[in-house]
């Protein structure tokens, strides 16, 4: 029986269970001191957020992720956290022992999985998981960061991961092209640590095509040399595309990016570059000639253009976009303030 002045271990498994969950699982172990009633708890806990940064030797991580994983078996799993700490602990120097810690959680049915690689002075240090089987019927959140997506890794995740709702990528390098998922429902990409482009030169990037009739949230902060083509997207109602100078921008791909967002209730664009626009003979074209007909979104009430200061084209934007919404709708402009693309003021357009 619990002593009087130790409230903490008379409660109940399920709660010493959320407790421990924000512990580092090395912490999470070390409770097993605390009393009997702790000695085992760590065994069936729910949430394993195995984290590199408290140790210094690779040698040492390694035993004890394996001996932990070992010791609890195949109890169920609903949240399986994996991360590296540079500049000591790369998961990239022992792939194979971190796949098969992977393949282990979702063995045990975990229904949250992160992989977190570091990025060391060098450039970005992405982790290959392809080569070992990447199959669940449960996950339904992934999250990676430093992660190399080449294409037969990212079929696993759509193809065989059928309750897959959430997906995370944060400076991953993604050469796969295929994002086609019947179940996911959130996608997010983005560069928050954007690497040098020249250190993936050797990498062959290609647009993306994005095939999610349940997608209803996405979220695109920025792609390596390469531009998010939507293809089947009627379900999604947030959207947020950024494009920058490694992408070629048309306006005729932004028409075409307007047109699959039919249902969208708030969208932003960010061009952080020029987009090249139709002309004719010195004048503007206002309607996209590679579209059969003007924009149908229904459900868009307002559009928000946030420019570069003395950027000249913005009214033609809002011309252009006036001419194939078929909607009334009401369009904002405000300058992005700290940023400015050319240097002749007297060009700027002032939204009047």
């Amino acid at each position: 029986m619990a002593s009087v002045g130790d409230r903490i271990s008379s409660l109940p498994d399920e709660l010493l269970h959320h407790i421990m969950s924000f512990l580092p699982a090395r912490d999470a172990v070390q409770t097993c001191v605390l009393s009997p009633r702790w000695r085992h708890l760590w065994a069936t806990a729910l949430c394993l957020n195995i984290d590199a940064k408290d140790f210094t030797r690779e040698r040492k991580f390694i035993n004890f992720v394996t001996t932990l994983l070992l010791r609890r078996g195949c109890m169920p799993l609903e949240s399986f956290r994996l991360q590296a700490a540079g500049p000591a602990i790369f998961l990239t120097r022992f792939q194979n022992i971190a796949n098969l810690w992977i393949s282990h959680a979702l063995w045990c049915k975990v229904q949250t999985l992160s992989i977190i690689n570091y990025k060391d002075s060098n450039g970005p240090v992405t982790f290959q998981a392809y080569r070992y089987p990447f199959t669940s019927s449960y996950l339904k959140r992934l999250h990676l960061c430093y992660v190399h997506i080449a294409s037969p890794f990212l079929n696993k995740i759509m193809c065989n991961c059928s309750a897959l709702e959430d997906l995370e990528m944060i400076n991953c390098v993604i050469v796969g092209t295929e994002f086609s998922s019947a179940t996911l429902k959130n996608l997010s990409i983005d560069y928050k640590d954007f690497p040098d482009l020249e250190t993936c030169e050797d990498e062959d990037y290609h647009d993306i095509v994005i095939n999610m009739p349940s997608l209803v949230s996405l979220r695109i902060g920025s792609l390596l040399r390469a531009k998010p083509i939507l293809v089947e997207v009627q379900s999604l109602l947030t959207a947020s595309i950024s494009v920058d100078h490694t992408q070629s921008v048309t306006f005729a791909y932004a028409c075409d990016t307007l047109s699959a967002l039919s249902n969208v209730k708030n969208v932003e664009l960010l061009a952080l570059y020029d987009v090249w626009f139709p002309w004719d003979d010195g004048g503007m074209k206002p309607l996209c000639e590679e579209t059969t007909e003007p924009f149908h979104c229904k459900k868009l009430k307002k559009i928000e253009i946030i420019y570069p200061r003395h950027n000249k084209r913005v009214g033609m934007l809002v011309t252009i976009l006036s001419a194939n919404i078929i909607t009334p709708l009401e369009i904002n402009i405000k300058p992005l303030l700290g940023y400015s693309m050319y240097e002749d003021p007297g060009q700027s357009y002032d939204g009047n």
